[in-house]
């Protein structure tokens, strides 16, 4: 990841120029880098907000389906793919050739969502670039024949997830399924994909990955350019389709990291978060993108989401804070429906606005708002705090009945308190040298006396120190 002084608030640059610390930290390191799914946010609106995220020291921005799909109010439209034309809700072609220029120049790359195992459901109609479409009929891309029959099933519908034939070769959600077996039907889907890399596109979320059978997946990857990069959604629970078993083709996303992070501060329970690659829902730190929530758990009421803006706010502080997997930050709006979406009359998502000050809109959930969690004033810092502990291991673990604390090697140490109870006189002991650190998300300067930290933690309040 990038790391400038620019990152930092106002308050805190004079502080950290006399702190000494580094203000040109690159690495290649998986974990060093740091993603942001914008989920919904328009091509234009991600380009007008690049320069800030690349200040931020942001590497990857993830950008939601941009292919044509069905047309609706709901959000959701945009994972009915109609054809493969860039003319979506988000933008046009033009949009988003600008977009990624402009990312691009700021040392931003774009990641984009791509729908490839399916297409629409039980519906026909015109598509966001004008194409008529019938489920299974789309024009000169696909026929009936391009699908799977589901004959395991009555309606071939998924019945059994523990089934790997059902999950692959059955219906998602009534979404027709791809053969993507067949050649012809890898081809389209390379031509796809291909397309976006021309474009400067440097990585792909590969939506519904567990759906697309793992020789399927090796095949499409082997024709397309070895650089590029995979996030795979596969989630757990179906034996030969397992977050491990697509190791192979590229990384995951990490949601148990996201469960154990809602489980801390919706149950106000502190503990370390276990990443050890011997449980089974958990797989290797360089091939892991984890995150606090995504577009599908904020909704589900898996994951903590912008209606508990203080535990996400510490959420988030923790897993920067953390040496496990490469984070990917979480950038939405405000609904008061699962469906719900803010668009204009003709369909299109309405420009992303945000505040200068993230507390302003963090505190405001009326419909229609755009939160900016990107811009949460303690996430620059994090971004800094992890940049200046990379590589450093997670030591001295300490947990008591309200605060979790652990240290980074031998010069960072963080504390979070996950309750909504203000914890005074809080002492813990570390391992760290005496001295004076600098606590980066607060600016301020705090003593290590007798390896001991004292302070006070407000509810939900983190601090993450760097000796002076």
């Amino acid at each position: 990841m990038r790391f400038t002084l620019k990152q930092l608030t106002l308050a805190l640059i004079g502080v950290l120029a006399l702190a000494g610390c580094s203000s040109d930290a690159d690495s290649d390191r998986f974990e060093d880098q740091v993603g942001v799914q914008m989920f919904l946010w328009n091509f234009n609106s991600i380009a007008q907000e690049c320069e800030y995220l690349g200040d931020a020291g942001i590497d990857w921005v993830l950008v939601s389906p941009p292919q044509e799909h069905i047309q609706g109010e709901q959000w959701w439209v945009g994972y009915q793919a109609v054809s493969y034309q860039l003319e979506s809700q988000l933008g046009t072609k033009s949009e988003f050739e600008t977009m990624v220029k402009t990312c691009g120049d700021q040392g931003v790359e774009i990641y984009v969502d791509a729908v490839i195992n399916h297409m629409t459901g039980n519906s026909e109609g015109v598509g966001t670039a004008g194409t008529e479409y019938a489920k299974y009929e789309y024009g000169d891309l696909y026929t009936r024949a391009d699908f799977h029959a589901c004959t395991q099933t009555l309606d071939s519908q998924i019945a059994d997830w523990t089934s790997v034939a059902q999950v692959q070769e059955c219906e998602l959600l009534n979404l027709a399924d791809l053969r993507t077996e067949d050649e012809s039907v890898r081809a389209k889907i390379v031509g796809y994909l291909q397309s976006l890399v021309d474009l400067g596109v440097t990585g792909f979320r590969i939506d519904a990955a567990k759906h697309i059978a793992l020789a399927d997946m090796e095949a499409i990857k082997a024709k397309l350019p070895a650089t590029i990069k995979y996030i795979q959604e596969v989630v757990p629970g179906t034996p030969g389709a397992e977050p491990l078993d697509y190791l192979g083709i590229g990384d995951i996303f990490g949601f148990d990291l996201a469960y154990q992070l809602a489980s801390i501060f919706t149950q106000q329970v502190a503990y370390l978060p276990d990443t050890s690659t011997e449980s089974p829902w958990v797989t290797p730190s360089n091939q892991t993108v984890v995150m606090v929530s995504n577009h599908d758990t904020e909704r589900n009421g898996q994951a903590i989401n912008y209606s508990q803006p203080a535990q996400f706010e510490a959420a988030t502080a923790l897993m920067l804070a953390l040496d496990y997997g490469q984070p990917m930050l979480y950038s939405s709006f405000a609904f008061d429906s699962y469906d719900w979406a803010p668009k204009d009359e003709n369909g299109r998502m309405l420009d992303a606005k945000c505040a200068q000050s993230s507390a302003i809109y963090f505190a405001n959930h009326e419909a229609g708002t755009w939160l900016c969690q990107h811009r949460m004033n303690s996430v620059n810092s994090m971004i800094a705090f992890r940049d200046e502990t990379s590589g450093k291991p997670v030591t001295n673990p300490q947990t008591s009945d309200s605060v979790l604390s652990f240290e980074r090697g031998d010069i960072g140490f963080f504390a979070v308190n996950v309750t909504t109870v203000d914890q005074s006189g809080v002492e813990i002991s570390t391992g760290l040298a005496d001295g004076k650190y600098l606590d980066f998300i607060s600016g301020k300067e705090i003593e290590i006396l007798g390896g001991v930290v004292k302070t006070d933690l407000v509810a939900n309040q983190a601090i993450a120190l760097i000796r002076r």
